[in-house]
């Protein structure tokens, strides 16, 4: 494929994903990477506080939903080191210095600066009384709690919470706009908190959608059950169709409540997406762009992003990075197989946990790749990650309408090939940039990240 490069009426951006108090520090990063990578915008985040460094006024801070974390330390431990939970909007207390020290090295460059702050795929650990509930009204299983243990994105109070946190961080400090991240459910790896949120408030949500709440609870406690009982024979005979994964929803589902639940699902947070940008460019002016990471194409709807409300929804989309050579868009279908194979091996009738991985490639259209045939060779590796995130690309490509610039992730902590690799799939299937992590103070780094995009954007 050639790529189109960038549309005439989207800018092409490289975002660096980086930790506040390293450029407070290294102001002179920012010059570095422009020079050597191109680098036009920011999204900086502090480890401590997982926004970009707010500090928040004392008047906002009385009403917050969150202020009381530091004497919930049996459920945050880390509160006792002075790291904050990671919750929906901005939690009082931070000295926001740093980030004000980013801001004017930012202006002193010419570079772009993105704040960001978290929503709702964490925190519900923290805080029960506002996290997921499944459909029988039951707390997520913590066996998935490496996935996160959300909040509802269906509670007012923590909706008007987080509105008027991005309202206020506009107003107070010059960022160009919001590059938002847990704007989703848990991973779908997390099996459990895909038949969540069914609390009362979701189910007022699902009435003002025009969605029959009752019918999708239905639904999908009928598919569990059908899961259950789930055989080596039928598991053959699913295989054989090389079902995708509708097909497979389609077999087993029997109506069309599953595909509403988890467009239900989705539609919720494109709504809040929606509201969170009408306010933050009403406040702070319309050329403030407002936006998210989202899960790669394959496993994005189940994560709760449906990727044509987004698009109206938002003003870009980019992709969650991660440091160490971790790239998480090649490793969204891979990590959803192993977790979902042993919950239908686990639940099933006598499965094979072989036919069962196979199963799931099939279902999500990776198996021609040189992919592991147990789950625990997928969690030891290595896995084929540049053909991986390739095809993640290519679906991000196909799966969008051009409204809005795509910013895919990539991380420059990978081995050199993979990093090129990475590079050339986004500038092969014409993305408008990508979002990328690197150590600055790394030159072989910088240098190869340089070189893999080259031809990017």
């Amino acid at each position: 494929m050639t790529a189109e490069g960038p549309r005439p009426n989207h800018k092409s951006r490289r975002i660096w994903f980086c930790q506040t108090e390293y450029v407070a520090r290294h102001p002179e990063s920012l010059q570095r990477l422009k020079d050597a990578v191109g680098l036009t915008t920011i999204m900086p985040e502090s480890p401590v506080c997982h926004t970009s460094g707010f500090s928040l006024s004392e008047e906002l801070a009385r009403r917050g939903p969150f202020e009381d974390w530091r004497r919930r330390l049996d459920a945050w431990p880390r509160g006792a080191e002075g790291v904050y939970p990671p919750v929906a909007g901005i939690v009082s207390g931070f000295d926001d210095a740093p980030l004000q020290r980013v801001i004017e090295a930012c202006k002193s460059a010419g570079i772009e600066l993105w704040g960001h702050i978290g929503l709702w795929s964490y925190g519900g650990d923290v805080y029960p009384e506002l996290a997921l509930r499944d459909l029988e009204g039951r707390p997520l299983d913590r066996r998935y709690q490496q996935w996160g243990i959300g909040l509802c994105p269906s509670r007012e109070e923590v909706n008007d919470w987080t509105r008027d946190c991005l309202v206020e961080a506009v107003r107070r400090y010059a960022v160009d706009g919001f590059d938002v991240d847990h704007a989703r459910y848990p991973a779908p790896a997390s099996v459990h908190s895909l038949t969540a949120c069914g609390c009362p408030a979701c189910q007022d949500e699902a009435a003002r959608l025009g969605y029959d709440f009752a019918a999708m609870r239905r639904g999908v406690l009928a598919l569990r059950r059908r899961l259950g009982r789930l055989t080596p024979s039928d598991v053959r005979a699913l295989a054989a169709g090389h079902p995708g994964f509708m097909d497979f929803l389609g077999l087993l589902a029997q109506d069309g409540a599953i595909l509403d639940w988890v467009r239900f699902r989705a539609h919720i947070l494109a709504e809040r997406m929606a509201e969170f940008r009408g306010a933050v460019q009403q406040a702070g002016g319309r050329d403030k762009l407002f936006g998210s990471d989202v899960f790669p194409p394959s496993t994005a709807l189940l994560g709760g992003h449906w990727y044509n409300k987004w698009e109206e929804a938002t003003d870009f989309l980019t992709g969650g990075s991660s440091h160490g050579g971790v790239v998480g868009w090649a490793t969204g279908v891979t990590n959803l197989a192993r977790e979902w194979t042993a919950a239908l091996c686990r639940n099933g009738q006598g499965l094979d946990e072989r036919e069962v991985l196979a199963l799931l490639w099939r279902m999500f259209g990776v198996e021609d790749l040189d992919l592991p045939e147990t789950a625990a060779t997928v969690a030891a590796g290595p896995l084929p990650i540049a053909a991986l995130y390739e095809r993640e690309v290519a679906r991000l490509k196909a799966q969008t309408s051009g409204a809005v610039p795509l910013y895919p992730p990539l991380s420059a902590g990978a081995a050199p090939q993979l990093v090129r690799s990475l590079g050339e799939a986004v500038a092969r299937h014409g993305c408008d940039g990508c979002l990328f992590t690197v150590n600055a103070e790394d030159a072989g780094q910088v240098r190869v990240l340089g070189g893999a995009l080259a031809g990017v954007g």
